[in-house]
């Protein structure tokens, strides 16, 4: 391994003449980063610390894709404190860098020094993750993250001697020992990232039109199916690590298929009832993928969110492929899709992974109502899906605490009922 690259000793404060190239953040702060990690403060080692107890705080995972083997050192007078991180590796440069936990960006700016081009997450509870020296930003400010999203790639920007990650975790500003997978980190020691969870899916796998609950899996080398079909449970592989999953019914054969935007690219490849790949590309690398029956013509198109000007980008196929653009949603939000009022149509929604609210874009004539609730809690993954089989599509979350799906059914008779099913693999 070559030697060890990191942050440059003695880089206290911003660097006299240091320009923010880019700037944005929720509520207008200017002069100081949420969780108190400072405007682009890399300063001297004396920073406020505090004591943590793994088994208490978000389950944190190495910020790289599953199966990695990353080194990780500090030192002494490590800027601003020695719990902070420097991650190396042989071919380092370039490498996707990913979210520990899931949370909101709150951070994504550009400075000629200091951390270079940083990113920092907002994991709840106060608790909330840097990533810095970056090559390239890949995320953006107020979007939702799970674990293992994309935040940026590995470089040597700011006060940085070589390619590297700068990484650190704070609660409410003061650094702790840092932990992965439950476990205390010790400096200089080489570790493999169990960055490799499970991510919930809903589909017809059957065409008995009802939605089924499933998981995609990030592994080591592919990434994996499981779909529940009753009480049996089907698996194939289809993907990379990293990969974000999509669902829908894209051969208009009552089934539901499975999909993927490729990890950082605009590239989907989808996977037809035979098993066999249609690529297509659509959106920016930030854009959050989904599917809908957007047109009312019995098959699934893409579209993508795009968090920094909150539009849904929807492809309409039986209007020769033109894209239509909705605006809606927030900071922090999550988009959902579904036919929520029954017209054969797919409708558009967001869920806060901050509090559990869902805000669901109901067409009424030539307009829109909407509809607000809450289901669920902070840290909870939204899907959606006609559990029923009435052909109105239904919420659920999945709780990655106890990998549990708790469905919100609507009954005939108004009103509805709760039902939960644990599978998947916890966090």
């Amino acid at each position: 391994m070559r030697a060890r690259t990191m942050c440059k000793s003695g880089a206290v404060g911003l660097a006299t003449g240091a320009v923010v190239l880019t700037l944005v953040a929720p509520g207008g702060a200017a002069d100081g980063d949420l969780g108190d990690h400072g405007f682009g403060r890399m300063g001297p080692p004396t920073a406020r610390t505090t004591a943590v107890s793994p088994s208490s705080g978000p389950d944190f995972e190495m910020p790289f894709q599953c199966g990695q083997s990353w080194t990780g050192s500090s030192r002494s007078g490590h800027s601003p404190s020695y719990y902070t991180i420097d991650w190396n590796r042989q071919d380092d440069l370039g490498k996707p860098a990913l979210a520990s936990a899931p949370g909101v960006v709150t951070r994504a700016v550009s400075l000629t020094g200091s951390y270079g081009r940083y990113v920092i997450v907002d994991h709840g509870g106060g608790y909330t993750t840097l990533y810095a020296h970056l090559n390239q930003i890949a995320s953006t400010v107020g979007q939702v993250v799970d674990q293992g999203d994309l935040i940026g790639y590995v470089g040597t920007s700011g006060n940085s001697t070589g390619p590297h990650l700068h990484y650190e975790q704070r609660l409410k500003g003061a650094y702790f020992a840092p932990y992965f997978h439950r476990s205390r980190y010790t400096m200089g020691t080489t570790r493999s990232s169990a960055n490799c969870n499970d991510k919930p899916v809903v589909g017809d796998w059957t065409g008995d039109g009802k939605a089924d609950l499933g998981v995609y899996r990030t592994g080591r080398t592919v990434g994996q199916w499981r779909q529940r079909r009753g009480s049996a449970t089907t698996v194939f592989s289809w993907g990379r690590p990293g990969d974000m999953p999509i669902v829908g019914n894209f051969g208009g054969d009552r089934k539901d298929e499975v999909g993927i935007r490729r990890l950082g690219k605009i590239d989907f490849l989808l996977r037809s009832a035979e098993g066999k790949g249609i690529s297509m590309s659509a959106g920016r690398s930030t854009d959050v993928p989904l599917a809908g029956d957007w047109d009312g013509n019995g098959r699934s198109e893409i579209g993508v969110y795009r968090q920094s000007t909150r539009q849904f980008h929807l492809k309409l196929l039986r209007s020769n492929g033109r894209w239509t653009i909705i605006t809606w949603g927030g900071s922090g939000q999550q988009p959902v899709s579904g036919d929520w009022n029954k017209d054969g149509r797919s409708d558009v929604g967001t869920f806060n992974v901050t509090n559990g609210t869902w805000t669901l874009r109901v067409p009424s004539g030539g307009s829109y109502t909407t509809r607000r609730f809450v289901f669920g809690r902070a840290g909870d993954r939204p899907v959606t899906g006609d559990f029923n089989g009435d052909k109105v599509d239904d919420v659920a979350i999945w709780r990655p605490s106890n990998a549990t799906f708790y469905q919100r059914v609507s009954k005939s008779g108004g009103g509805f009922t709760s039902k939960q099913v644990a599978f998947g693999l916890r966090r």
